[in-house]
């Protein structure tokens, strides 16, 4: 009899163990919490690097990512460049990039980008500096435009105008005047 006793006794704290255990992840949900795992689309969320990737993913970008980097309060991209890649859309990735960091986080307060060339060659290294810009949270106030919506040279100047943009002579080379 004893032993029948102890084996119900433990089937049923094992029960309870195991419903508790199921209903844990649903805590977060029921109490209003928000989880730092996953990025969601309110204004001003606090970037980690556990919603990093969640927050990439919705960025609209025709550039590669190579490389991330989170920081305290920087972010740290590395872009290729295709070989095929047009300057609007090289400025446009650069506009998008600064607009999303900066404007949807309440903790990134510097953005720097480096556009970087792995296409390599039989004269140049495997890969090259094209183009570097570093983006402050105070200079994307009214940063509210669709980069889609602006042409070339406005995206140019809003970029050049709100932050600083270093071109090599590889950018300059590959992208005339």
């Amino acid at each position: 009899m004893k032993w029948s006793m102890r084996i119900l006794i433990t089937l049923g704290i094992s029960a309870v163990i195991a419903i508790s255990l199921s209903n844990l992840p649903h805590l977060d949900q029921s109490s209003g919490l928000e989880s730092d795992y996953a990025w969601s689309n309110h204004r001003g969320g606090q970037l980690t690097s556990n919603n990093l990737p969640d927050l990439l993913v919705q960025v609209p970008l025709q550039l590669r990512i190579r490389k991330v980097d989170l920081s305290t309060s920087r972010v740290s991209l590395d872009l290729s460049l295709p070989k095929n890649a047009d300057t609007a859309a090289v400025y446009r990735d650069l506009y998008t990039i600064a607009q999303t960091m900066l404007m949807n986080t309440k903790n990134v307060n510097q953005v720097w980008v480096r556009v970087i060339d792995y296409s390599g060659g039989t004269e140049y290294p495997s890969s090259q500096l094209v183009l570097a810009m570093v983006a402050q949270r105070e200079f994307v106030k009214d940063m509210d435009k669709n980069p889609r919506d602006l042409s070339l040279i406005q995206l140019e100047q809003e970029l050049q105008n709100r932050f600083r943009i270093t071109y090599t002579s590889k950018w300059q080379q590959k992208y005339p005047l």
